[in-house]
């Protein structure tokens, strides 16, 4: 019994060791989210600017939230979902990506489609205009001057 008891301890002890280390290394995979990650995508809802480039009252108050959201160990994803409860949408720095904020990200793409078209299109037709035109033949008086002229440059 005492041997039994003895392996189940040992056990025990070892899925906790690889327990307590597979947690260790899920937190040091996940990094954590820093006052620049967040100011870059979010806005001061006073100025209309990145949050990084404001030096308002408001700004300061939402760097504050930040800091206290990150001191309790949100991602960045949560700040943001924080700030959005407490400011609203407008925060955000990116548009969504549903409803009349979806054309945000079409538009652009579809214009520069839009152009690489229009500049193919414009190369073509350069490139024909350019092709020599098939005109009529030449009599034989006038192939025989070219020969003659074309045999003068040959080496």
């Amino acid at each position: 019994m005492r041997g039994l008891a003895r392996r189940l301890l040992v056990v025990g002890l070892a899925a906790a060791l690889l327990t307590a280390g597979a947690a260790q290394s899920a937190l040091a995979v996940t990094p954590r989210t820093t006052l620049a990650d967040v100011e870059d995508e979010v806005m001061c809802t006073i100025c209309g600017t990145l949050l990084a480039e404001s030096d308002s009252p408001q700004a300061n108050s939402e760097r504050d939230l930040i800091r206290k959201l990150i001191a309790e160990g949100e991602t960045k994803d949560q700040i943001k979902d924080a700030l959005v409860a407490q400011y609203g949408p407008n925060v955000l720095a990116t548009p969504s990506t549903h409803g009349f904020d979806l054309a945000a990200w079409i538009v652009p793409g579809l214009v520069i489609a839009l152009a690489i078209a229009v500049l193919a299109v414009g190369a073509s037709r350069i490139r024909r205009s350019r092709e020599p035109a098939d005109g009529p033949p030449l009599d034989a008086a006038d192939q025989a001057r070219l020969d003659r002229d074309l045999s003068s440059y040959d080496l």
